[in-house]
């Protein structure tokens, strides 16, 4: 099964809308992300001027819940599978990293929550 980004529809409770400036930095702290952060505990994984990308943790199912932050308010957010975050190979890892880093600029454009699910052979 491929991986797959799909917008779940949803708002992100408390939202903040960026200006300019701030969305520059929101998509620059994306692209700060490499596939070892989706396994990581909670807390600040990168920061670019006032956005930081956070993970806020796992669930019981192993979804990382990453998010992108101005101050107390998101910006954007995915929820990454835990098969993403199981891939081996380094070809894949860097897909499972890349499909993130999508997510979450989707849902910096769409105000909605982005999932990444799937897994590769």
């Amino acid at each position: 099964m491929p991986i797959v980004k799909a917008n779940s529809g949803n708002p992100i409770a408390g939202i903040i809308v960026p200006n300019a400036a701030q969305r520059n930095a929101c998509q620059n702290v994306i692209a700060q992300l490499v596939f070892a952060d989706l396994g990581r505990g909670p807390g600040t994984l990168h920061t670019v001027g006032g956005a930081r990308l956070d993970m806020q943790g796992h669930n019981a199912a192993g979804v990382a819940n990453l998010q992108v932050q101005i101050g107390n308010s998101t910006a954007a957010c995915a929820l990454v599978a835990g098969s993403i975050q199981a891939m081996g190979d380094a070809a894949n890892q860097r897909g499972g990293a890349a499909a993130a880093i999508s997510a979450l600029n989707q849902s910096l454009d769409s105000g909605t929550i982005w999932n990444v699910t799937g897994s590769v052979p």
